[in-house]
């Protein structure tokens, strides 16, 4: 019941916390507010995470190590995972509801789209990891709402950029990897509608943006005559690094689970060092 949570994909939502510690609102820690709507909107996901197995179970059953999950394994019933999505739905709209009912109409969103990509938006080319980053786009918004704080238009492109560069590299990952038979829907169409050159490509294309728009505001935030300017040259760089490392892993289809690829290949302390970089140039 609880490795069906996948709660290690509840990482992703720790991007719910960036539109406060960005516009340096650190007082909303204090607040259990933040926890709370961090914690009531990954139960959503994981409820979303059962229902998109659920759905795909057969499909799941042949990949090299989606076969292993809870349902597709056998080693839970279909029935009672879907009492446990329905509940973890509720359970989670019930407390948003009481914490900041604001929150309501992106929890709904969240949902919406997310019932869309896993029936028909992850076989369309293009939308299929667009929407992925307008997913990772209403984690933001619900973050800055939440805080009330507003972020610059650079760092929002940034973020849009950067997220869509690993949409993309989680395709290019599945569509390299040999182990996932043909016979797999995504991979079906991901054969059909894209070459690995022409996602490569769009990988370099989406980490080219990233790192001219995070460049440009830090261009806007550093003062020239300082030690800010070392810092913000160390930021770039460790930006391009980790550009470069996630597209050559995606290329050796090593990408597909992005929390497990960022353990694995160590590049978890790259984005730590970036973020507090980034903290120091905004200061």
């Amino acid at each position: 019941m609880i490795k069906i949570l996948r709660i290690e994909q509840w990482t992703k939502n720790l991007i719910i916390f960036f539109p406060g510690i960005l516009s340096s609102n650190y007082q909303i820690f204090n607040s259990f507010e933040i926890y709370i709507v961090f914690l009531s909107f990954s139960l959503l996901a994981s409820s979303t995470y059962i229902m998109n197995d659920i759905k795909d179970v057969e499909q799941d059953r042949i990949h090299p190590e989606k076969k292993f999950r809870p349902l597709a394994s056998g080693s839970l019933n279909l029935k009672v995972a879907s009492i446990y999505s329905v509940t973890l739905f509720f359970f989670s709209l019930l407390i948003i509801y009481i914490v900041n009912y604001e929150l309501i109409t992106l929890f709904f969103l969240y949902f919406g789209i997310t019932v869309l990509y896993s029936s028909k938006l992850k076989y369309v080319k293009y939308l299929d990891f667009f929407s992925i980053t307008i997913l990772f786009g209403v984690r933001i918004l619900i973050g800055a709402t939440t805080t009330s704080s507003e972020l610059t238009t650079s760092f929002i492109l940034f973020l849009l950029f950067m997220l869509t560069l690993i949409s993309i590299g989680k395709k290019l990952a599945i569509l390299n990897n040999q182990n996932i038979s043909g016979d797999s829907r995504v991979k079906k169409h991901l054969m059909i509608s894209y070459n690995s050159k022409e996602l490569r490509n769009l990988c370099f294309l989406s980490s080219s943006l990233s790192i001219f728009i995070f460049t440009f505001w830090n261009y806007q935030n550093i003062d020239f005559y300082s030690s800010q300017l070392l810092v913000s040259f160390g930021s770039i760089l460790f930006l391009y690094f980790f550009n470069k490392s996630y597209i050559n892993d995606s290329l050796y289809a090593k990408t597909e689970n992005f929390v497990g690829w960022l353990i694995e290949s160590k590049n978890l302390l790259k984005i730590i060092c970036l973020c507090l970089l980034t903290l120091i140039i905004i200061q």
